[in-house]
């Protein structure tokens, strides 16, 4: 049973979720939220662009909003964005994690306390370890962790950073991950 997916890329990360939303078929509405490291000091056009892919609304939450099915949410640049226990989302200015805000290890942490093991975590390409605790974390509270294959990804750094640091459940190149989210039984609110 899976109630959230979380999903982490850095470099390489957009045309990856590109890839991953087109393999996606209309029936999978699990709320699935994404971290990209994005430039802090501009405006996002992301959600326009991957809007074009997805049967999902692509959207950049609110601070307070209320995780729902059937949505792709995308955090906006400069902001950590986190998940509180409520099923709805925070945002933060916090100081960066690893370099980086918004963090995927801060995503994965707050989403693995809020979810445990109804939580399912995809590390992509990037170039830090930036996902790395946060699968250990999501693992820890009895969640799955899917690895990009390395040899897939423009940037390997994160997906082998994931494997050191967690025990994932499959290394998978992206069209295969796609595959196995969308078999996921979903249980939450319609």
């Amino acid at each position: 049973m899976v109630e959230l997916v979380v999903v982490g890329a850095s470099s390489g990360g957009l045309e990856v979720l590109i890839t991953l939303l087109q393999n996606l078929p209309p029936e999978y509405v699990i709320p699935t939220v994404a971290v990209l490291h994005q430039r802090a000091n501009r405006a996002s056009g992301v959600p326009a662009m991957l809007a074009n892919y997805t049967h999902l609304s692509v959207v950049e939450p609110d601070d307070k909003q209320k995780i729902e099915s059937g949505y792709f949410y995308i955090a906006p640049p400069n902001y950590h964005l986190l998940v509180e226990r409520e099923r709805i989302f925070s945002l933060s200015l916090d100081a960066p994690v690893q370099f980086c805000r918004p963090s995927i290890d801060v995503l994965f942490e707050t989403a693995a306390e809020a979810y445990g093991s109804n939580l399912v975590g995809c590390v992509l390409t990037g170039a830090n370890s930036d996902g790395a605790l946060g699968a250990k974390s999501i693992k820890k509270r009895g969640g799955k962790i899917l690895v990009q294959n390395p040899e897939q990804a423009s940037v390997p750094t994160m997906p082998l950073a994931a494997m050191q640091t967690a025990k994932v459940d499959a290394v998978l190149n992206i069209e295969s991950m796609a595959g196995v989210l969308q078999g996921y039984r979903y249980q939450g609110a319609a």
